[in-house]
Formats: C-alpha cells, structure tokens, sequence
C-alpha cells in the first residue's frame, strides 16, 4: 500500500508518516525496491511515457578528454566573454560488485568539463577518484564510508573491534558543487572536506589542507554552496562542530581568502542547542543569513554504522528556542540575533536564490519544502524510477522572507514561483549576489502542471511575477548557469543561460544556451554520451586557471 502524509511525503508499507519521525520506512521501502531493481529498470523503459527519464539514474561512467564538436549550423558562436570552462558534477556510477547504491546521492561522483570557444566546444568526462571509489574499486564492491541509505543488498557490518569503520572511512565523494582556489578546481559538499581537483583534466590530486582551527573534535557539517561577499568579494562559509556531551552544536561562520588559500578568517559563531543541517544559506553587505530548519542532526548513529538519514529528526519548535528560523550573524563579530517564525510555519529548505539587505529589512530567497527535503523519498533513487510515484511528489516553490530589523514585527513571506510547478537549483546573474534583484533562472518540475519529469529552464522575474521558459518534450535539464553579457551598461538579464539536457529518447547529452533575456535557443553542441543525475554547474571564464598539461592524467587519492 502507498498513502500521502499532510507534509506531502510518501511512503510505503507503513502506518507511520515519516514527517511525524526518524523512522526508516523510506529505507526499507527503498530496499525492497532495490532488490527488483532489474525488473523496475525493464518496466520503465518499456512503459514509462516520460521517455527516457529513467536513464538519469542509471550508471553513465564513459571517460575521455577533449572530444570536441562544432556547434549545430543554426547557432551563434560564443562570445568572447563566454570563452571559458563549463564544469558540472554529476552521478556517474550507482553499483559495484553487486551491490546498488539506495540514496539519489550516494553514487560515485563524476565531474564533466565543457570547453567553449567560439563555434567550438571540448568534452572531458572523468570519474572523480576519490578515497571511497578508489578503496572501492580495490575492493570490487562499495567500499566503507558514510551513505545516506545502506546499499542493495547490504555492506557487511562494521566488525565489533571496529564499530565505526563507516565514519572512519575516507568519505570524500564531495560532488556536489565546485569553485576555484588558487590555481586548483575545488569540489565540495556539505562537508568541512574540500578535495582539490585538476582543473583541465579533472583527475582529484588530494585533500584541501587547512593550516586554521576552525574544525573542532566532530567537524560534521559545511555548506556546499559557499557564497562570495558582495563587499570583499571572499568566499563565505561555516564549519559545523558537534558537542557529543551536550548534543549542541557551534557553527562558525568563516572567510575563505583565494589568494591565501591555507587560512580561514573567522568571522563569528552561533551557538545551537542542536545539531542543524544547512545546505545553502545567505550573505548580505553585513550579515550572514543562517536558515534554522526544525530538524535535529545527531552525529551519534553515524558512529554506530546508521546512515545519514538516520541522524534526522524533527524537533517540536515550541519546546526548543530558535528551532525555526533564522540566525542572523553580523560579519563584524557583534553579537547575533534570532528571528523565529510561528511553531506551525515549518521552515523546510534546499538552496538560497539569494539574500541582501536594506534600511529596515533582510530579504532572503529560499526554494521550500513541506517536510524536511533530506528525509523524505526525495532523496532515494527508486523513486524516481516509478512514474505514478515520482508524479506524487510535493511542488515545492521558492519563498521570499521579509525580515524586519525591528523585532517587534514579524516576518512576513510569500510565493515567488509558479505553485503549480516545483521549482529548484535557481541561479541568478552573480554580479547580483547580495543586492536587490529582479530575475531568477531555475529548473522547474511539473512544467505542465501534471507530469513530474515535464522539466523546463524557466527564467523567473521576481519584480513582475512573469514568467518564461524553454522546455523540449522528452529532455531533461540541467541547473542552468548564468553567464553575465560583458557589454558595457548590460541589463541584469542580459547573458547566456548555460545548461546540459538529456535527450531521453536517443540517450543523448547536448550542451545548450539559450538568451537571458528572450529565452530563445542560441547554441546547441553534441551529441555527447549521457551525463545522470546533475547537481550545480559553473562557469569558469578563460584565465581563471593558468595554463596546465595534464589531460588523462590520472592521480589516486588514499
């Protein structure tokens, strides 16, 4: 039996709502799949109307570098200011040795290299050797690690003498997001571990060495979207160190230097009565805008040999203080300030559109969710695979938070998206992180208000509430990039949209942009073997790096 909960997850076989609880009925549901997962593959590829959708959560592993093609005849080249790297990270192996991975997320990660130059683009393709997938690979089977969900069938347990060989182990698939440092590629997630990368050849050199203290005894969590300070232009991020004695927690808000890639400058600290679980938060011109879900993060399973999902609870907001909300953290050192929303007003969120400030307010953009997004079927891969399913799945929207200074009024909210659609991975033009803006790009789900994996690139204007978008049946999108026009006086929507999609019915990968402004197709490159599951792209302009030789390099980490 299937049934819905008021939060708007799903979940099978059980009388417990998995909102209500940490309870594991997503996990086991998700195993029991898992273990007809052949015959599940068959059927979605033989009855499925979304054609093709399955095969973003199927293996797609090929390596090569520099495989290039022209642009298609009809598109316009590439500007000069567009000349540069689209990196995007994505899933690239979901089994070994016989066992599959269960959480959307867990997979082998995989980064892609688009090099564009006028009418010309290069494809690298390259698995990131991490220690998890090169210990794996030794193995022949998933190696020992921290997973959100235990695999299909299950790793054997951790031995008695070594109860903790999963928290132990390297835990470095960080594919979730890239930036630059110095002359390095760096990969992330929402982890303290940055994994320095190649930039031309992709191959993962080593672990990013920090020479500071901002890591305590139990580092456990980081944001894998660090934001750029409007004033400094330094990367803002936080590390998150766990009290086991008292189960709080400190998150210190730090500063990353490029140019002094070693050091992280403290910028301040909040502490919390518990553990949170942040995946992107928000930077103004004074403040770092920290979002509180009502949701506890215990590292203790973790040292048990439970998954991640495991260490999720929710938290009754009217008996913790400051349990959902907002922090709100002056980059000065002063002291920080909470803004709690109503007990009934769950906070639940992914990724920041983006947050500034002005006279008497903060303004954050968060995309939301009726139930805490990390523990629902949301995040586990059978789901996706199941169209009657997938099309059960909640249309979160982005939300706009008004935060008044003055903590006599309350904070007011309201839809900033299509209710009708999902609507997630939303990028603006980075020259507008932390300032008053008008336009948002995004993926948006359910495009035609009926079917999940009808997916569009839709361009958000956030000042008139219009909407635009470009959609094709049956191809399946990427988080589109922004690229900024370099034209003197350019408008805020004037650039490219940079963006991959799968052609689901000739299992095909192309490289698209199409117009800022009119969101008409400009360039098409490929076809390019499939890329699965993408996560965040971004654009790298021509001299971010200096030059480098070292395509099909291969470096093992250990």
């Amino acid at each position: 039996p299937r049934c819905s909960c008021s939060c708007g997850a799903v979940f099978v076989d059980s009388a417990v709502c998995p909102c209500a609880s940490m309870s594991l009925q997503i996990p086991r549901a998700a195993l029991a799949a898992f273990l007809l997962a052949g015959s599940r593959h068959a059927a979605a590829e033989a009855q499925d109307p979304d054609t093709g959708y399955h095969l973003l959560f199927e293996t797609a592993d090929e390596e090569f570098s520099d495989r290039c093609v022209e642009l298609d005849a009809d598109s316009q080249a590439f500007p000069e200011w567009a000349t540069g790297d689209f990196v995007l990270p994505s899933l690239g192996r979901l089994e070994l040795g016989g066992k599959q991975f269960v959480g959307l997320l867990d997979g082998f990660g995989k980064l892609q290299r688009f090099a564009i130059n006028g009418n010309r683009v290069c494809a690298t393709y390259r698995m990131m050797s991490t220690g998890f997938y090169n210990e794996s690979l030794r193995e022949d089977t998933v190696g020992r690690g921290t997973l959100f969900y235990e695999t299909s069938p299950p790793r054997p347990p951790c031995p008695e003498m070594d109860p903790m060989c999963n928290i132990q182990g390297p835990n470095d698939n960080n594919f979730v997001n890239t930036f630059s440092l110095g002359d390095k590629l760096i990969s992330i997630s929402d982890s303290p571990t940055f994994l320095e990368v190649d930039p031309t050849s992709l191959a993962v050199e080593r672990v990013h060495k920090f020479t500071d203290h901002e890591e305590g005894m139990v580092p456990f969590g980081g944001s894998a979207h660090p934001v750029q300070r409007p004033d400094t232009g330094g990367l803002i991020d936080f590390v998150t160190n766990g009290n086991l004695m008292t189960g709080g927690a400190k998150v210190g808000v730090y500063e990353l230097d490029k140019d002094d890639a070693a050091e992280r400058k403290s910028l301040n600290q909040v502490h919390m009565d518990t553990g949170p679980y942040m995946h992107s938060f928000g930077v103004t011109t004074k403040h770092a805008v920290l979002p509180r879900m009502p949701v506890k993060f215990d590292v203790k399973p973790l040292m048990f040999g439970h998954g991640l999902a495991d260490s999720f609870s929710n938290i009754d907001a009217t008996k913790q203080a400051h349990a959902n909300g907002f922090a709100i953290v002056p980059l000065d050192g002063s002291k920080v300030t909470w803004r709690d929303l109503p007990a009934d007003d769950k906070l639940y969120f992914v990724h920041t559109v983006n947050s500034y400030e002005n006279a008497t307010d903060i303004v954050i953009d968060l995309t939301t969710a009726p139930a805490n997004p990390f523990q629902t079927s949301s995040v586990v891969i059978s789901s996706y695979l199941n169209k009657a399913e997938r099309d059960q799945n909640t249309r979160g929207t982005a939300k706009r938070f008004v935060i008044p200074f003055d903590e006599s009024k309350p904070i007011t909210s309201f839809v900033i998206s299509d209710p009708q659609a999902q609507t997630d991975f939303t990028r603006i033009n980075p020259r507008m992180a932390g300032k008053d803006y008008c336009f948002y790009w995004a993926v948006q789900w359910f495009h035609d208000h009926e079917s999940y994996a009808s997916m569009a690139i839709v361009k958000r204007n956030v000042c008139s509430g219009s909407d635009t978008a470009w959609s094709r049946q049956f191809w399946y999108v990427s988080e589109p990039t922004m690229i900024p026009s370099a034209e003197p006086g350019a408008a805020e929507d004037e650039g490219l949209i940079i963006f991959t999609a799968l052609d689901g019915a000739k299992n095909q990968t192309f490289l698209l942009t199409v117009d800022a402004h009119t969101m008409e197709l400009r360039s098409q490159a490929g076809p390019f073997p499939r890329i699965g599951f993408t996560t965040h792209g971004q654009f790298y302009p021509r001299g971010t790096w200096p030059a480098q030789d070292s395509q099909g390099a291969q470096t093992f980490v250990v």
